[in-house]
C-alpha cells in the first residue's frame, strides 16, 4: 500500500450556467433536494448536492450551477468545506476525487481515485489544520498541501482496514473516528503513515455494530463531541469527551440524530426533524423546526454567514434561516431527486416516472412520484402522494411509466406497480381519475384483489386512446377510449402472466410490445377497437422461421419515419422492415434483419452482442442507442455507420449505464435517464415544420469568442440550405437534420468567416425555396 499519494491535475473551465442550451451543449439536471453540505466563499454560499453544487450569490441574489458538465471533475458529492490557508473550496466524492473551487477555476485532485488501493475511497470529511488540508477516507487520512496541491503524506490509524469517517485536532492530538472507535495520534510526528504511532481512545467504548459512531465535533469551548447512532429509530446520542470518559448530553431522549455541527463554534445536533443550537454551555439558543414556507427541517450541514443560518436541507435544499418566522428556501430548477426510471414527452413537456423495479421486475415501494418539466418556462412540478390529493390515504408507490396525451399537453397518464395502477390527470391536478380492478379491467397479479396491480408501459395513439400493458395477466394489452371506454387483447399465450419491457404504436396504428424473455409480439386491431373477431397478431422470437431475433429479451422497440421497426435487446439490435406485411406473412417471411459489416476480412453484426435498453429516433431518422455499459450511440439513418458515440470518458455524459431515453423533438433536445442521475443533449435534429411558423436561429449575434455552430430550426424536413453574404455570394451549404441545419461559421474553404450579416436560405426536396432569416457575426474588428 503506498504511503504516499501524489498527482495533481490543472483544469480550466469556462461556464454554462444556463438551460439554454446550445446545440452540441449537455445539462445535468441537479436534484432540488438531498443537499449533502454548505460552505461560504467570498459572497456566495454553496451548497452541494450529490450530483452538482448550487452557488448562491447573498448580493445579487444569482443562482449558479456546478456540475460535471460545466465544470466539476465528477458526480456523487459527499462533502464541502471551505479552507481558509488555501482561500478555496474542497469538495470531496464518493470515488476519492477531489475538486478545488478558486477564483472561478477548478482544480482536480484525483490521487486518491487514481490510487491503486482496493476498498473503500470515499472522502467522509474534510478538515483543515495547521496549513494543511485532510480527507477523512475509506483507509486512512490524506493530508494536502493546498499551495501545491498535492498529497504530502497519507495516514493509516487502522492499517487502512476501516474507514475513518471523521476527525478533530485538539492541543498536541489528532482524533481519528471510525464506525466502531476513535484512534489518537501526536498531532506533529512524522511517522502517523504508520499504524503503530496511533492508539484507541479509552474514553470512547467500542461501538456494537451495526449501532456506530458518526461525526465528532469541537465547540468553542474545546471540548470535544461524538456522534452516537444506535441502530433502528430513536435512541441516538451525543457524547462530550473528557479526561475520564464520556457523558451523555441526552440520556433520557428518544432522538433520531442525523449530524452534528459546529457553527461558529455553537454545537448544531441535526434531528430526523428539526435540529436545536448550544452555545459552550450547552444552552440551547435555537430551534430551527419547520419552515414558514411549508416542511419540517431535515439538516444535513449548517453555517452562519451574513446575520442566517444557511442550511443545507435534505428535503428542501438550500435555505436561509435568521428565525422562525424569517426563512426562506432558495428557488432551484431541478427535479427533486436523481433516481428515475422511464421518460415521456410531447412539444415542451416531459414527464419523467421516478420509481424504480428492482431488476426491472420485482417493488422497491418508492414513493417519489412523477416529474413534469416544462421546457419552455424551465419549471419543474412535482406529483406525489404529498400533494396529490386522491392519492392521499392510498397504497400507491413505484411510479414506473407515464405517457402525455399528444391531443393535449395537459392530459397525463400514470402507471404503477401497486394499489393505484392507472392514474389520469391534467398537470394542475384538478381532475383525477384513479382505475383498478375495481371500475376498469385492469387485474392484480395472479387475479388476487390481495395481489398489487402493475401498469408498467404506456402510449397514446394519434386518436387520444391510452394502450397500456397490464403486467402478469392473461390480457396483457388493454386500451381506455377517448371516450372513456375500456377493452382488452389476450394477444397471445406466450405473454401470459409476465412483464413487459417496452410498448410502442406504429404509424399504422398497430402496436408492438416486448415481453420479458419471450420476445416481440404485435397487434393489428384493424381500425376497430371494439371488434376483436378481426384482429392479426405476429409473435416474434429468436426461432428461425418465427422472427429469428437476436434474442428473446427485448428491452427496447423504436418505429422510424418509413414505419420500419427497430428491435434492441440484450444481444444487439435487428430491423423488421416490412411491419405491416408481417401480420400476413407466411413461417420466415417475417423475420427481423442485421446489418453485417465487413471487417479486415470479417463479417461482424453492427453493434454485436451490446445490451440495448432504448432507441429512440430524431427528425432526422438517425437512430439515438441507449446502452446498458456502452453508453449512448448514434446510428445513421440505415443504421449503416455510427456517427457518434457519447461514453462517460469521452463526454459530459455521467454514466455507461443508460435506462431510457426521451426527444423534445421540436427543440432536438435528448433527455437521458442513467443510474447516476438525468442529462439532456440538445441534438442537431428536430421534427420539421412545413409551415415555417416558428424558424429560430441561434446564436444571434454570433460573438468573437463563439467557438460553437450557429443552428437554425423549424424548417422542412431534408432541406438544402445555403449561406450567403448580403451580395448573394454562397457561403456555405448543407442539408438538414430532419427541421435543424447547423453552419460552422466557416466559409466553402473552412476558413471562418469575417465579421458582417449573412442571409439563410433553404429549399425542400419539395416546393420552392425560401429566405428564412439573417445572422450577425461579430469579429475582434466590429
Amino acid at each position: 500500500m503506498p504511503r504516499v499519494l501524489l498527482f495533481f491535475i490543472w483544469m480550466n473551465f469556462s461556464f454554462i450556467f444556463s438551460q439554454q442550451m446550445g446545440m452540441g451543449q449537455w445539462y445535468l439536471h441537479i436534484s432540488s433536494k438531498e443537499a449533502v453540505g454548505i460552505a461560504r466563499y467570498k459572497e456566495s454560499i454553496y451548497c452541494a448536492f450529490k450530483t452538482g453544487v448550487v452557488e448562491y450569490h447573498t448580493t445579487s441574489k444569482e443562482v449558479s450551477m456546478w456540475t460535471a458538465v460545466n465544470s466539476l471533475s465528477d458526480i456523487g458529492l459527499t462533502t464541502i468545506v471551505y479552507s481558509e490557508e488555501a482561500d478555496a473550496l474542497y469538495i470531496g466524492y464518493e470515488n476519492g476525487n477531489i475538486d478545488k473551487i478558486k477564483n472561478g477555476r477548478v482544480i482536480n485532485i484525483p490521487a486518491i481515485k487514481i490510487a491503486q488501493l482496493q476498498g473503500d475511497k470515499k472522502i467522509y470529511s474534510i478538515y483543515e489544520y495547521g496549513g494543511y488540508v485532510y480527507f477523512t477516507t475509506g483507509f486512512g487520512i490524506v493530508k494536502v498541501d493546498p499551495l501545491k496541491d498535492e498529497v504530502k503524506d497519507t495516514y493509516y490509524p487502522t492499517g487502512g482496514n476501516l474507514s475513518i469517517i471523521d476527525m478533530e485536532v485538539k492541543n498536541d492530538s489528532i482524533y481519528a473516528l471510525s464506525e466502531d472507535r476513535l484512534y489518537v495520534g501526536y498531532v506533529n510526528s512524522i511517522a502517523l503513515s504508520d499504524s503503530s504511532q496511533w492508539y484507541i481512545s479509552s474514553v470512547l467504548p467500542l461501538a456494537s455494530l451495526p449501532d456506530r459512531y458518526a461525526a465528532i465535533e469541537k465547540s468553542h469551548n474545546d471540548s470535544l463531541y461524538v456522534l452516537y447512532q444506535v441502530d433502528g429509530y430513536g435512541k441516538d446520542s451525543v457524547y462530550r469527551l473528557n479526561t475520564t470518559g464520556k457523558v451523555s448530553l441526552f440520556p433520557n431522549d428518544d432522538f433520531e440524530i442525523q449530524e452534528i455541527v459546529n457553527v461558529e463554534g455553537n454545537l448544531a445536533v441535526c434531528l430526523d426533524y428539526g435540529g436545536h443550537i448550544y452555545d459552550k454551555n450547552l444552552n440551547d439558543i435555537l430551534w430551527v423546526g419547520q419552515y414558514t414556507f411549508g416542511g419540517l427541517t431535515r439538516i444535513s450541514d449548517m453555517i452562519y454567514y451574513g446575520e442566517s443560518y444557511w442550511i443545507a436541507d435534505r428535503d428542501e435544499g438550500l435555505v436561509e434561516f435568521k428565525n422562525s418566522w424569517n426563512n426562506h428556501k432558495i428557488s432551484i430548477v431541478g427535479p427533486k431527486g436523481d433516481e428515475f426510471y422511464s421518460l415521456n414527452g410531447t412539444k415542451h413537456t416531459m414527464a419523467i416516472a421516478a420509481g424504480r423495479l428492482s431488476g426491472g421486475v420485482f417493488s422497491t415501494y418508492s414513493q417519489e412520484g412523477v416529474h413534469i418539466y416544462n421546457g419552455e418556462e424551465e419549471t419543474w412540478i412535482i406529483k406525489s402522494k404529498g400533494n396529490v390529493v386522491p392519492w392521499q390515504g392510498k397504497d400507491i408507490w413505484d411510479f414506473v411509466s407515464v405517457a402525455i396525451n399528444p391531443n393535449n399537453d395537459n392530459q397525463i397518464a400514470i402507471g404503477t406497480y401497486s394499489k393505484v395502477p392507472l392514474t389520469i390527470m391534467d398537470i394542475e391536478g384538478s381532475s383525477v381519475q384513479l382505475f383498478d380492478s375495481n371500475n376498469s379491467p385492469l387485474s392484480p397479479v395472479g387475479n388476487n384483489p390481495s395481489n398489487n396491480t402493475a401498469v408498467t408501459h404506456m402510449e397514446y395513439d394519434e386518436n387520444g386512446n391510452l394502450w397500456m400493458i397490464n403486467d402478469y395477466t392473461s390480457s396483457p394489452l388493454k386500451v381506455y377510449t377517448s371516450s372513456g371506454e375500456w377493452y382488452s387483447f389476450p394477444v397471445h399465450s406466450s405473454a401470459y402472466n409476465q412483464i413487459a419491457f417496452d410498448l410502442e404504436i406504429d404509424y399504422n396504428g398497430n402496436k408492438w410490445f416486448a415481453i420479458r424473455g419471450k420476445g416481440l409480439f404485435g397487434l393489428h386491431d384493424n381500425g376497430t377497437i371494439s371488434n376483436t373477431s378481426d384482429d392479426k397478431v405476429v409473435y416474434l422470437n429468436t426461432g428461425e422461421l418465427t422472427g429469428k431475433l437476436p434474442s428473446n429479451q427485448v428491452n427496447a422497440i423504436a418505429v422510424d419515419f418509413d414505419n420500419e421497426i427497430w428491435v434492441g435487446t440484450d444481444n444487439g439490435f435487428a430491423i423488421l422492415y416490412n411491419s405491416e406485411g408481417a401480420f400476413d406473412a407466411g413461417p420466415g417471411d417475417y423475420n427481423v434483419q442485421r446489418i453485417k459489416l465487413e471487417y479486415e476480412g470479417n463479417v461482424e453484426y453492427m453493434l454485436g452482442a451490446t445490451n440495448i435498453t432504448d432507441i429512440e429516433v430524431d427528425g432526422g431518422n438517425r437512430k439515438w442507442i441507449a446502452t446498458s455499459n456502452s453508453g449512448l450511440i448514434l446510428l445513421s439513418e440505415s443504421g449503416t455507420e455510427i456517427l457518434q458515440q457519447f461514453t462517460e470518458e469521452n463526454s459530459p455524459l455521467i454514466s455507461n449505464n443508460i435506462f431510457d431515453i426521451e426527444f423534445n423533438h421540436i427543440t432536438g433536445e435528448l433527455f437521458i435517464i442513467t443510474d447516476k442521475g438525468l442529462l439532456t443533449y440538445r441534438a442537431d435534429a428536430s421534427y420539421e415544420d412545413p409551415e415555417y411558423s416558428n424558424v429560430v436561429v441561434f446564436p444571434n449575434p454570433v460573438r468573437p469568442d463563439f467557438e460553437g455552430v450557429v443552428s437554425i430550426q423549424g424548417i422542412r424536413y431534408n432541406s438544402d440550405v445555403k449561406i450567403t453574404d448580403i451580395a448573394g455570394n454562397l457561403i456555405y451549404k448543407t442539408t438538414s437534420n430532419g427541421g435543424t441545419a447547423t453552419w460552422n461559421i466557416k466559409n466553402i474553404d473552412g476558413m471562418r468567416v469575417p465579421g458582417g450579416v449573412y442571409l439563410i436560405w433553404t429549399a425542400a426536396n419539395e416546393g420552392k425555396g425560401r429566405f428564412v432569416g439573417k445572422v450577425l457575426v461579430i469579429s475582434n474588428g466590429n
